[in-house]
C-alpha cells in the first residue's frame, strides 16, 4: 500500500483542516455524511448509520443523515450487498457538520484515495465541517488528506504499523477503540464505528441518549476510548473449550456473582480441581486472575463513563469493599481509583 496516500502538499497538516477545537456553534440540524465506496466494509456504514438514525428518532430534526460516495449510485461492500443510491460527493451541501469515512480492503482503499479522489475531497470539504472522523482503514484517507499530521490516531491493530510507516507525520495508537484529537476522530476495526458514533452523539446530545441508544442496540457493554481493541475476555475466548467460552461471556456480566474456583466449577459440572487446570490450560490465566482483570477492567469504564461514588462501583463490580477497589487498582494500573478519574476526566 506504498502508493495509498498521494503526494504531500506542504500546506496540509495540522493547521489545515476543520479548527473548531474550541467549541464550534452546533448547527440545530446537523449534516452527517457517512463516505463509502466500491469494496467498503457494510459495517463502518451501517453501524454509524443505525446510530445517528436512532438519535434522530429520539431527537428530531437533529441530524440529517447522507450515505455519500464519488460518483454516487449503487455501491458494491466487500460482503456482496449493495448500498442503494447513493450520494454523489459533489452533490452534498457545500458545508456538513460530520464526515465520516468507512474502510474498506487495501485494493478498495487505495482506490477510492487515488483514483476517485476521496482524500482530494476530503481536504476541500475539511474546512468547512465541524468534525473529519473514520472508521476502521478509513484513517488511510483521512492521512493521504493530510488531516492526521501532528495528531493522534488509531485504525484497526493489524494495519497499525502500516498507517504509521505509511504517514510518519501522524502518531499511531495501537491500544484504542478510538481517538479524539480536536475536530479528528478515528476509530479501530470494524464494530467499534458504533462506538465512536455513539460518542459523537454523546457530545453533541448527551450521556443519557446515548446510553438509550446503546441499550436499544442491545451493545453488551460500552468501552471507553482507551480500552484495548482485543479484549481480555476475547483472546482469552479464542483458546477455550465451548462451555469454558460461555463461562467467560457470563463472567463479564455478573461480576458481582460469586465467582470463586468452587462456584465456577460448580457452574460448568466441574470439579474445582479439574476446572482449574482446565482453566489455566484454554486461557492461559488462573480462574482467580481473569476474574481479578475483569473486575478492574469494568470499574475503569465505570470510573470513565460515570459519575457513580467508588461504593457503588465497588459493589457492582465485584469488589467487597473500597479498600479491596483501591488494593487491585494499584496492582493493575500503578494508580488509585481517584487518580485514574482525574487522568480520565
Amino acid at each position: 500500500m506504498a502508493t495509498l496516500h498521494e503526494p504531500d502538499d506542504p500546506s496540509l497538516g495540522r493547521d489545515r483542516g476543520p479548527r473548531h477545537d474550541g467549541g464550534a456553534v452546533i448547527p440545530a440540524t446537523a449534516d452527517v455524511v457517512l463516505l463509502a465506496f466500491d469494496g467498503v466494509e457494510v459495517i463502518d456504514v451501517a453501524g454509524p448509520a443505525s446510530v445517528f438514525s436512532k438519535a434522530e428518532a429520539l431527537h428530531p430534526g437533529r441530524y440529517r443523515l447522507h450515505v455519500a460516495s464519488p460518483a454516487g449510485g449503487p455501491v458494491a461492500t466487500n460482503s456482496g450487498l449493495s448500498l442503494g443510491d447513493t450520494r454523489a460527493l459533489a452533490a452534498l451541501p457545500a458545508a456538513v457538520d460530520t464526515i465520516i469515512v468507512a474502510g474498506g480492503d487495501e485494493p478498495a482503499m487505495r482506490s477510492a484515495i487515488v483514483d476517485q479522489g476521496v482524500a482530494r475531497w476530503l481536504r476541500q470539504a475539511a474546512p468547512r465541517a465541524r468534525r473529519m472522523a473514520s472508521v476502521c482503514s478509513g484513517a488511510f484517507a483521512l492521512a493521504a488528506a493530510g488531516l492526521l499530521d501532528g495528531r493522534e490516531a488509531t485504525t484497526h491493530w493489524r494495519v497499525c504499523d502500516l498507517l504509521q510507516a505509511l504517514r510518519p507525520q501522524a502518531t499511531v495508537l495501537r491500544e484504542r477503540i478510538y481517538v479524539r484529537d480536536g475536530p479528528v476522530w478515528t476509530s479501530a476495526g470494524v464494530t467499534t464505528g458504533i462506538e465512536l458514533a455513539l460518542a459523537l452523539v454523546e457530545e453533541d446530545l448527551g450521556h443519557d441518549l446515548a446510553m438509550d441508544i446503546a441499550r436499544t442496540l442491545a451493545l453488551p457493554m460500552l468501552r471507553g476510548a482507551d480500552q484495548p481493541q482485543l479484549s481480555a475476555a476475547l483472546e482469552a475466548q479464542a483458546g477455550a473449550s465451548h462451555r469454558l467460552r460461555d463461562l467467560l461471556a457470563w463472567i463479564d456480566t455478573n461480576l458481582d456473582a460469586d465467582l470463586s474456583v468452587d462456584a465456577l466449577a460448580e457452574r460448568v459440572s466441574m470439579s474445582p480441581r479439574h476446572f482449574a487446570r482446565a482453566f489455566v490450560a484454554e486461557t492461559g490465566s488462573t480462574p482467580a486472575r481473569f476474574v481479578a482483570d475483569a473486575r478492574v477492567t469494568a470499574a475503569s469504564r465505570l470510573l470513565d463513563d460515570s459519575g457513580w461514588p467508588q461504593e457503588r462501583i465497588a459493589s457492582r463490580c465485584g469488589f467487597g469493599s473500597v479498600d479491596a477497589l483501591q488494593r487491585a487498582f494499584a496492582r493493575r494500573h500503578g494508580v488509585t481509583p481517584q487518580a485514574w478519574r482525574r487522568r480520565s476526566a
